[in-house]
């Protein structure tokens, strides 16, 4: 050793491990750790019956099937005319604004059903008793509910009612006497203006029986209604 050559020189001191190695066992251990998850799923027998049901829920996927077909739009007459029709809300609306001014719609009773707007008119009327030809004043009547009608575009249905005094020797019945009163009605609108189908029916005096048999509930069941629906009616 040369005289005055330091000793740490001659013996340096130890390197010191870096502060970041312990870094490597943590990722050795990681690794280790996703081997034994990746061996054990291995070697497990996966639920085929749960696999199909996932599978089916994606159409066309799985073992070789179509899967489920996707929705297909529906049109019909119906449909189509839907978007063409008045809402009834509206319409009674419309019918409420015309009573004032309208002195032949003053016994006019109007009722939201789910089939539509029910319009019932009086038989009394529109008829002269036991008979099927409007009157005057039935007539003037139709004309302006026609005309709104018309405008708004909704399917409409004509149905007669009696009530149960026998219709006497010109019908053989009430339901013969309600449904050439419809009828009588349904040609009355076709005249005023309203130029789509509209249904007609003949009822007799089979719901004479929601009003009281009373003369007034008698003059209630003798009607003409009108039922408007929802949906738009084809030309």
């Amino acid at each position: 050793m040369k005289p005055g050559l330091p000793l740490l020189k001659l013996f340096p001191a130890p390197q010191t491990a870096s502060g970041k190695a312990w870094l490597v066992t943590f990722t050795d251990l990681v690794c280790l750790l996703l081997t034994f998850f990746v061996m054990l799923y291995s070697m497990s027998e996966p639920d085929a019956a749960r696999y199909q049901r996932a599978l089916g829920v994606v159409p066309g996927q799985g073992s070789g099937g179509t899967g489920a077909p996707p929705p297909k739009a529906v049109f019909t007459a119906e449909s189509l005319n839907r978007e063409k029709a008045a809402d009834l809300g509206y319409l009674r609306r419309v019918f409420e604004n015309l009573l004032p001014g309208n002195p032949a719609l003053a016994d006019l009773r109007m009722e939201r059903r789910p089939e539509g707007l029910a319009l019932s008119l009086p038989a009394d009327l529109l008829f002269a008793p036991g008979e099927a030809q409007l009157s005057e004043n039935g007539r003037a009547a139709l004309f302006v509910m026609a005309g709104v009608a018309d405008n708004l575009g909704n399917a409409l249905d004509v149905a007669g009612h009696a009530d149960a005094t026998p219709a006497g020797s010109h019908w053989p019945s009430n339901w013969e006497l309600s449904l050439a009163r419809a009828q009588a009605v349904a040609a009355a609108l076709h005249q005023a203006g309203y130029l789509r189908p509209i249904t007609m029916r003949g009822h007799g005096d089979g719901r004479a029986g929601e009003v009281a048999a009373t003369p007034e509930g008698n003059a209630l069941a003798r009607r003409v209604e009108l039922v408007i629906r929802d949906h738009g009616g084809s030309r």
